[in-house]
């Protein structure tokens, strides 16, 4: 799968990859470095037509200022593949955001994931991503419960990672604002 995402300013980077190291060291999960860029995604399918697709998020972050959003707390999606995360909270100015960047990016996109429909989209980092065994995802909940999870970020950019079939990598980043 392919995302249209933030990733994260260089603070809040740091810290999630120092979570992700703490994780794996002590639980094992290790599928959340599948995308080892710390981000929040805003639309994910399985194609994009790359080259209007380019076009089209140039274009976006050109007119789109830096903005700051908070993220705050631990949630879990649940099911046979259980995903745990730090919320981002959902205003109406980045719904807004959201909204506009969705219909754009979908116009040149194929096998969508519907998790990140405008309707259904819960804002998130991943922090353990499928491959967390139940009992160590409710001690991780233990773990990082105690921590105080109240971030402030700043986002200045709208990226693209992009599955090469092994990997995940970065394909575009455009500055916000430029």
């Amino acid at each position: 799968m392919h995302g249209v995402v933030s990733v994260l300013d260089d603070d809040h980077y740091r810290l999630v990859e120092s979570l992700w190291a703490e994780l794996v060291e002590s639980f094992g999960p290790r599928s959340v470095m599948v995308t080892p860029f710390p981000h929040f995604s805003y639309h994910v399918a399985e194609q994009y037509d790359l080259e209007p697709l380019e076009a089209a998020l140039r274009t976006f972050a050109a007119s789109t200022p830096p903005f700051r959003v908070r993220a705050n707390g631990l949630g879990v999606f649940t099911g046979l593949r259980p995903v745990l995360y730090v919320p981002v909270v959902r205003t109406s100015d980045l719904s807004a955001l959201h909204h506009a960047l969705w219909h754009e990016t979908s116009r040149h996109a194929a096998g969508i994931v519907d998790y990140y429909r405008p309707e259904r989209w819960l804002p998130h980092i991943t922090l353990a991503h499928g491959d967390v065994r139940p009992d160590d995802l409710a001690a991780a909940v233990r773990v990082f419960a105690a921590r105080d999870v109240d971030w402030e970020i700043a986002i200045d950019n709208v990226s693209l990672t992009f599955d090469t079939g092994t990997r995940q990598e970065l394909r575009f980043r455009f500055e916000l604002g430029r």
